[in-house]
């Protein structure tokens, strides 16, 4: 039995079809399902059910995929360990990540990086945009999760990661809170606040009324959680990207669509940053962990919800 099979037996389990386990794993289709099938023979165990172009598992082949699935995830988490050690990777990565993003991927990505790396250490600091550019620049931290406000960098690796949609989020006892849709212009006569530092609290300002067009009052928060309990208590509103696009949300605290004067729904690009020359095989995994996560495919868990 080889790791090979293995390996191909695996990829099509997982993929549910012989022809994307093929397409996954760089070789013909023939190719794969003979490995399969020279795997069972030296098993002396049929591992597959051929319906047509369809398989189940048998009960041995459901019991070998549990286990070689665990066999094969500890060969590469083998390998890597072993390469970390051999090149004198760095036994830290340090992330830091947009403050007022509040979805479950950027831990997810922690976890599963440290699931792989477990000799490696991962810290963590959230900023607002700017205070996390320059962190990257100063070497404070390896890299970046943000949102996109400038010309990219042409020294930096700029990974594409999802576009997110604008919303705001208001109070139930607000007067907007009934809207299905809001504008700029909407928003005059409210407070918005922002979350910044103390350092950043005027980059923060100038960005959304200059260049978001908010003519209203500003106030600060440091926190997500310390936002959200402002805007709880009155006229106030938080502005606030998601991953999906949706409608009116919310019951405590109400999540409204935010649209230019043009009638479209405002949006941003998010992306993972790391400056080049820095560039580590443990910072170009994380990045890739992270653009897998924010594939259309990946799906949000339970707690990726606002009350």
């Amino acid at each position: 039995m080889l790791l090979r099979q293995m390996r191909y037996f695996c990829a099509v389990v997982e993929a549910g079809s012989f022809t994307r386990a093929a397409e996954a794993e760089f070789v013909s289709q023939s190719a794969i399902s003979q490995q399969v099938k020279a795997l069972e023979k030296d098993l002396g165990a049929e591992l597959l059910r051929r319906e047509g172009r369809s398989f189940t598992l048998t009960p041995a082949g459901e019991h070998f995929y549990r286990r070689a699935a665990r066999i094969l995830d500890d060969l590469d988490a083998l390998r890597r360990e072993t390469a970390d050690l051999a090149s004198g990777e760095t036994s830290v990565l340090r992330l830091g990540y947009l403050n007022r993003y509040d979805g479950w991927e950027v831990a997810g990505a922690v976890a599963a990086f440290a699931r792989r790396h477990p000799r490696m250490t991962v810290t963590s600091v959230a900023g607002s945009h700017d205070t996390l550019r320059d962190l990257l620049g100063a070497g404070q931290v390896d890299l970046t999760f943000s949102d996109r406000r400038r010309v990219l960098h042409p020294e930096a690796v700029n990974l594409p990661l999802f576009v997110a949609y604008d919303y705001v989020e208001v109070s139930e006892a607000s007067p907007l809170a009934w809207h299905e849709r809001v504008s700029a212009a909407d928003l005059e006569g409210q407070t918005c606040v922002l979350i910044a530092s103390p350092d950043q609290e005027e980059v923060e300002r100038a960005y959304y009324q200059d260049t978001m067009g908010f003519h209203c009052d500003v106030t600060f928060a440091r926190t997500l959680d310390e936002a959200r309990m402002t805007v709880a208590g009155g006229r106030s509103f938080l502005p606030i990207e998601r991953r999906r696009r949706e409608g009116r949300t919310g019951s405590v605290i109400r999540r409204i669509p935010l649209f230019g004067a043009d009638g479209e729904h405002l949006s941003h690009e998010y992306y993972a940053f790391w400056l080049r020359e820095r560039s580590t095989p443990a910072i170009e995994e994380f990045g890739e962990i992270l653009r897998e996560l924010f594939s259309p495919g990946s799906e949000p868990s339970a707690t990726d919800k606002i009350c």
